[in-house]
């Protein structure tokens, strides 16, 4: 029993972390929803080129904006695309993402080389990189490419991913090296070697894609890059989903390109616009991605914040006495010195109240507990009665309780001792033999200490026990008042 768990506690963790992170496409299970959103957008793709099938090879309108407004939006959105797919490699370490996030990055580099060999583009007669079969073969490459990077990321999870994660750091290096190779020789081919390329361009006549076999082959490695997938996933992810989708785009795109064989042509327009439809899909999605994480982001934001507020009203509950509902020692000491600093520029003096109950021993004794929890509730009432609205009051024992309050250094022993007084005699007016011994220390608001301050009014207050009970006395002066 214990083996079959440990081993299963070792496949638990062979699965990288980001297998477990719901927040991303690569991962998050798509929902029948949008399952149906992406068949419903296969269908529209491929009904639209079969309908216009017919008439790919009919002649279009020549719109010589067209091409150039085509080839930069597909440049920025595969390098967006890029930028954000390893944004989410670096994130989640996800390995396989790197496949798309390399196909993507090869597509964006072939389609920006594209857009410098195209003919009469920057120049009037010519293009600027390559010759006549440069911009034909760029266009065979950057579907290639992008087919070949899916089916490398299908096939990396048709099998145990984990085994791709014990190299994972070596083998992220060893894919971006190729990558940047792959996208090197293409370029080498197509311009240093242009001359040698099989003809597949007769001045904007490429019927000889579908005769020669090239375009055929994009047909077939598409084709199988979509059953990898989908074998390899049955398409349970949101990036799975659509994925799927850019590679229908794709074969379409291919097919009523070989159909309308010229350039213009009605085919070479929808060629165009599947085209970059497949590279819109991917961008949307990770937009889209972006969009949820900042509302979750926000979302949790204010769920954190709203946490926090009830955690901090939750502790000062906590450190509240159940009973009288006054503050604990800790928490007296908190607001007591938030009173003191606040009260530093004004140059005010502190007054520190210790009271201890008299008769108290015996109410609990001969009237019982729950008369004795009515008294002290009785004599938090007394407090909250004869304080002023900044005073603070607290229970730090038994039948012992604080109050501290500030005033000008000249007032602060009068208002000290005309607050102890009130005290006293409100106390005294519970009844059942009740009273109360106040200890009062005086300090300097910039130069107080509370332990010493607390231990100056608790002499104060025994001070005051022995002189008789039922009044209050200042430390270090003699008996000031007496309450009968």
């Amino acid at each position: 029993m214990t083996d079959r768990a440990s081993n299963a506690g070792n496949n638990a963790m062979s699965k990288p972390a980001w297998h477990h992170m719901n927040a991303s496409p690569a991962t998050r299970q798509a929902t029948s929803r949008q399952r149906r959103r992406a068949l419903w957008t296969c269908i529209g793709i491929v009904s639209g080129t079969l309908l216009l099938l017919p008439l790919a090879a009919v002649m279009g309108p020549r719109v010589p904006a067209f091409l150039p407004s085509y080839q930069t939006a597909t440049v920025v959105a595969y390098v967006i695309i890029t930028y954000l797919i390893f944004a989410h490699y670096r994130a989640t370490r996800a390995l396989d993402l790197l496949f798309v996030g390399g196909a993507c990055f090869y597509c964006a580099g072939i389609f920006l080389l594209q857009f410098l060999a195209l003919p009469d583009m920057f120049l009037p007669h010519g293009s600027l990189l390559g010759g006549e079969q440069t911009a034909i073969w760029l266009w065979f490459l950057w579907h290639a490419g992008l087919a070949l990077g899916i089916l490398a990321y299908a096939a990396s999870n048709w099998r145990n991913p984990a085994l791709m994660y014990r190299h994972s750091q070596r083998l992220a290096r060893w894919l971006m090296a190729a990558v940047a190779a792959a996208l090197l020789a293409s370029m080498a081919l197509v311009t240093v070697f242009h001359a040698y390329l099989p003809r597949l361009d007769d001045n904007g006549d490429f019927r000889r894609l579908a005769s020669s076999g090239a375009g055929p082959l994009l047909q077939c490695m598409t084709g199988l890059a979509f059953l990898v997938l989908w074998q390899a996933t049955r398409f349970r992810a949101v990036l799975h989903v659509w994925l799927g989708v850019a590679l229908v785009a794709l074969l379409c795109d291919n097919a009523i390109t070989m159909a309308g064989g010229s350039q213009f042509s009605v085919g070479w327009y929808v060629g165009r616009c599947n085209a970059l439809a497949s590279a819109t899909l991917l961008l949307l999605i990770y937009l889209r991605e972006m969009n949820q994480v900042y509302l979750k982001t926000v979302q949790d934001a204010r769920l954190l914040a709203l946490n926090n507020a009830m955690l901090e009203v939750r502790m000062d509950q906590v450190r509240l006495d159940d009973l009288t509902g006054l503050p604990s020692r800790s928490l007296f000491l908190e607001l007591a010195e938030t009173l003191r600093s606040r009260d530093l520029a004004s140059r005010q003096a502190v007054a520190l109240l210790f009271i201890d109950l008299d008769g108290f021993k015996r109410v609990n004794d001969d009237l019982g507990h729950d008369r004795g929890d009515t008294v002290l509730v009785e004599v938090a009432a007394a407090l909250r009665s004869v304080l002023r609205d900044s005073d603070i009051a607290g229970r730090v024992g038994g039948d012992e309780f604080v109050v501290c309050l500030a005033a000008p250094a000249a007032a602060v022993k009068a208002t000290a001792t005309a607050v102890a007084g009130r005290i006293v005699s409100r106390v005294a007016a519970i009844g059942d033999g009740i009273g109360c011994s106040i200890g009062i220390a005086l300090c300097q608001a910039e130069n107080l200490e509370w332990d010493a301050a607390l231990r100056q009014a608790d002499a104060a207050m025994y001070q005051a026990k022995r002189q008789g009970k039922s009044r209050f006395t200042v430390y270090g002066h003699a008996l000031l008042d007496e309450m009968a």
